[in-house]
């Protein structure tokens, strides 16, 4: 093999590797130092007259935080030369790697370096500066081991020499993956207290007056039921509130009693006579107290016998209320 197409072989490979380096987009690799215990083939050059043999190595590096990593390697050769005699070799190479990681388990990578050979004899070669390129392939078996299967052209810088080594390995690295970077947690924003809306109230109270003893709404209080029929079929969302009341005259209960009527009375003739859905009115009676006036004169026991609507609302105010 001529010393020119040696030389090529190597240096193409050399710029090979820088060209698809520059290229390469890495994922993060373990980083720490790696040791690779391994076994190959020796296939030295023709030239040499020495037999392909076995090889035995060890190599100690380090892989940075990216695709780069050095390392340093000794393979022990054993051969012979063609005529028998045995050669036991020594080979000592400091390399730069390039490694393509991805999130695939397979990591194929380029590598090349300087080294020396030193040989049981002076045979021609001993002890010259070597230049190695090539690459291989890494197995991941987890995430800090790897079987490893390496190939190099080696070439006597000194001499007229290409030789080859195949190996396979099984690497672990001692380090873990870079951690990935913190990203800050998008700030949580308190949503805004709901408000609950204060009930709607129309204060709009119309006195329908009683006579004594009585539960019969008079004629004359006719238009104040007009108003409230008036006032419910503008407002379709409002019910509306009857209270009746009495004056003090006679028992208690008895008076109790006659407000209730007082306030049902007039919820019925709203209902029958002016068209009010019975759903929209509510009644209560409040018997003789809240009075509007005093009860010592027969003037203002007359004010005190009445329904009064005191209230519109929406459905849900006025249960509020009639609660309380």
């Amino acid at each position: 093999m001529s010393k020119i197409f040696k030389k090529t072989a190597v240096l193409s490979s050399i710029l090979a590797a820088s060209a698809v380096a520059t290229m390469a987009q890495a994922d993060a690799p373990v980083s720490g130092f790696t040791l690779t215990p391994m076994i190959g083939y020796s296939v030295p050059d023709n030239n040499r007259d020495l037999e392909d043999d076995r090889a035995l190595g060890l190599s100690l590096g380090y892989q940075f935080d990216n695709p780069w990593a050095v390392e340093f390697t000794y393979l022990n050769l054993d051969s012979e030369l063609t005529g028998g005699q045995s050669i036991d070799a020594d080979q000592y190479r400091l390399d730069g790697l390039y490694s393509f990681f991805s999130e695939s388990s397979v990591t194929p990578y380029l590598a090349a370096g300087l080294g020396t050979t030193e040989y049981s004899n002076d045979l021609h070669g001993d002890g010259h500066t070597q230049l190695n390129a090539g690459g291989g392939l890494k197995f991941a078996l987890s995430e800090n081991t790897a079987l490893r299967a390496d190939y190099r052209l080696i070439d006597d810088l000194e001499g007229d020499h290409l030789d080859q080594v195949a190996t396979l390995g099984l690497q672990y690295t001692f380090g873990k993956k870079k951690a990935a970077p913190m990203v800050a947690a998008a700030p949580v924003v308190e949503p805004e207290p709901m408000v609950e809306p204060e009930p709607v109230k129309t204060e709009l109270p119309y006195d329908i007056l009683f006579a004594f003893d009585s539960a019969h709404v008079d004629s004359s209080e006719f238009s104040d039921l007009q108003s409230i029929a008036d006032h419910l079929a503008a407002h379709p969302e409002q019910v509306a509130q009857v209270r009746g009341f009495a004056d003090s005259t006679g028992a208690q209960d008895y008076n109790q009693e006659l407000s209730e009527k007082r306030a049902q009375a007039v919820a019925k003739l709203l209902v029958e006579d002016y068209g009010v859905d019975a759903s929209r009115l509510y009644t209560v009676g409040y018997g003789e107290t809240h009075p509007v006036a005093s009860n010592d004169t027969q003037a203002n026991r007359q004010l005190n016998r009445r329904a009064t609507t005191v209230s519109f609302s929406s459905p849900e105010a006025m249960e509020q209320d009639m609660s309380h």
